[in-house]
């Protein structure tokens, strides 16, 4: 069996090589704060009981974008654009890229974008009488998500 059937450990992806950028209301904003980026889809499956069979089956009916954001808090920007839509324009929506690029893996670049996130909060302080930095952390749910590039780099699957 050749060596390429085989996982090069370089070609894992170091979790450190992702950015993110913003679009609210028209203006990118590169996120150079974050520190942590989770995202999934969650489905929501409904039992489906079927006669000629012991299996109880699953039908997806629903999908929901879900997810965690997190970094240091170093500007205004969640306050600048998320007191106005609190008070007065409603909730604050925007869209989000996230590009993934180890240059040391084979694999390549991984580029999703994000449509109509929104926060479940919105960070203004996080003091503490220690030794840290402040920082913050907000699960956000989105609408929309679109695989803009993908992963080039490895096959899909492998032949034995």
């Amino acid at each position: 069996m050749s060596l390429d059937r085989f996982l090069n450990g370089r070609d894992t992806i170091s979790t450190k090589d992702a950015r993110i950028t913003l679009n609210i209301e028209g203006k990118i904003i590169t996120l150079i704060e974050c520190n942590r980026l989770t995202a999934k889809l969650e489905k929501n499956k409904e039992d489906v009981q079927t006669l000629g069979t012991h299996w109880k089956h699953k039908k997806t009916t629903s999908v929901e974008g879900t997810g965690t954001l997190g970094g240091y808090l170093i500007n205004s920007n969640w306050l600048k654009y998320g007191i106005p839509y609190t008070q007065e324009k409603g909730d604050l929506y925007f869209g989000a890229t996230c590009t993934v690029h180890d240059p040391t893996s084979h694999v390549g670049t991984e580029t999703v974008q994000f449509s109509d996130v929104n926060l479940d909060d919105i960070p203004i302080f996080d003091f503490k009488a220690d030794d840290g930095v402040m920082d913050w952390e907000s699960d956000f749910t989105f609408e929309g998500v679109t695989l803009v590039q993908e992963f080039t780099g490895m096959p899909e699957t492998i032949d034995y």
